[in-house]
């Protein structure tokens, strides 16, 4: 019965992941626990070992499709929990297949968080498994982990500014295009080429060095010759938003706004594809992009009309990263509806449009302060100070 109950578990899994479905995950879920009723470490520790690890994958599934850090804690402990019987001395192949696996969870939960810890122990998961998992003898394991491992070293160069961090992950990166060849793998050789994208992105950021800008935007631009709208249409949505992300810093040193209405388009064609629905982070992210190259244009070229688009866009994220999910984001979104009212106010908008920026910063501010980050509680509180100069006494 336990073992028809882990089989029920896989099919729902294979079934729902794909999509993200997260009703059909739940009803995974159920499956192994039900297994795991009967299961015990001590009467069938083999086959708790394997049930332990696909719970986790489940919930790690679950955890992106619900955007719930508690259940990739709970996915990093089932890994864990499988990896006290799938041991490296008795089954290597299955310790690394779990450490794999609890890398990508933690990974993951990284991104709920300010600081390195959980991408540390991601790092450090990914790395395990790299001392069993080999080129030669297990090539796509191999180039996962090492891929892996890139996306965990660019979280955490990103987060400490560590330029030699990003070298590192880029290295990674490159290590698994190694085996991920466009002519073999050409999925997998476009995803390498758009987290290689994203790390220069941000070499070029902790750097200051905007070459690293103009190599974001041609890996990105390689990742779409694989990432088709007609095939991929998500991934293609993904990697014309980062090629816009990176086109909008890469107009930050050009004399001309070229590059910049080259991100404003990429950003709304992803958006033509990206939802609130089908991708609720990447969605609201692409907005708030596309709200800051808006801005942007706004302010090179002098001319309004950019604003109200770009407000609207500020505030669809907002709808996703709220103050209770995302308290950072959404601070970051408060902070920039202050700007747009600002600039619009710096335009002619009058007392009206410095109001309401000051309401947008004030409440950036408590954003920001709820989470303790300092940097942005002082610049929200610069601009605070600006804005009441510029109303009556």
């Amino acid at each position: 019965w336990a073992s028809s109950q882990n089989n029920i578990g896989i099919a729902l899994f294979q079934k729902s992941e794909p999509q993200g479905d997260a009703a059909g995950l739940a009803e995974a879920e159920s499956s192994y626990r039900a297994a795991l009723e009967v299961l015990t470490r001590d009467s069938a520790p083999v086959d708790w070992g394997m049930v332990q690890n696909n719970l986790g994958n489940t919930l790690n599934a679950l955890g992106l499709a619900d955007n719930d850090p508690e259940r990739l804690k709970q996915a990093a402990e089932a890994f864990n929990a499988a990896m006290t019987v799938r041991t490296k001395d008795y089954w290597p192949f299955q310790w690394a297949t779990s450490q794999l696996n609890l890398g990508n969870a933690l990974n993951y939960l990284g991104r709920h968080e300010l600081g390195t810890d959980s991408v540390e122990q991601a790092r450090a998961a990914y790395e395990a498994s790299l001392t069993v998992f080999d080129r030669d003898k297990t090539p796509l394991d191999w180039a996962s982990a090492q891929s892996n491992l890139g996306s965990a070293l660019q979280t955490i160069g990103q987060r400490t500014n560590d330029l030699a961090m990003l070298e590192k992950a880029a290295e990674a990166i490159r290590a698994a295009r190694k085996v991920y060849k466009r002519k073999d793998f050409p999925l997998d050789w476009a995803m390498t080429q758009n987290n290689l994208g994203n790390t220069l992105h941000l070499m070029a950021a902790v750097s200051g060095d905007p070459k690293f800008y103009r190599e974001a935007v041609e890996a990105f631009e390689l990742a779409l010759r694989e990432y088709r709208r007609d095939r991929t249409p998500m991934q293609w949505a993904l990697a014309t938003a980062s090629m816009g992300n990176a086109l909008q810093y890469l107009s930050n040193s050009e004399e001309d706004t070229k590059s910049l209405h080259a991100s404003v388009s990429a950003r709304r064609a992803a958006l033509e594809i990206l939802t609130a629905d089908n991708a609720p982070a990447e969605w609201a992210t692409a907005q708030n992009g596309l709200g800051l190259s808006l801005l942007n244009l706004s302010t090179r070229e002098q001319n309004p009309a950019f604003l109200p688009e770009a407000r609207a866009a500020f505030e669809a994220s907002a709808q996703v990263f709220t103050r209770e999910s995302q308290p950072i984001q959404w601070a970051f979104a408060q902070n920039n509806i202050g700007d747009v009212h600002w600039s619009l106010a710096a335009q002619g908008g009058g007392e009206s449009e410095y109001r309401q920026a000051l309401a947008m910063f004030e409440q950036a501010r408590e954003g920001f302060a709820q989470v303790g980050y300092a940097p942005l509680i002082a610049l929200v509180d610069k601009k605070i100070e600006l804005v009441r100069q510029n109303l009556p006494k």
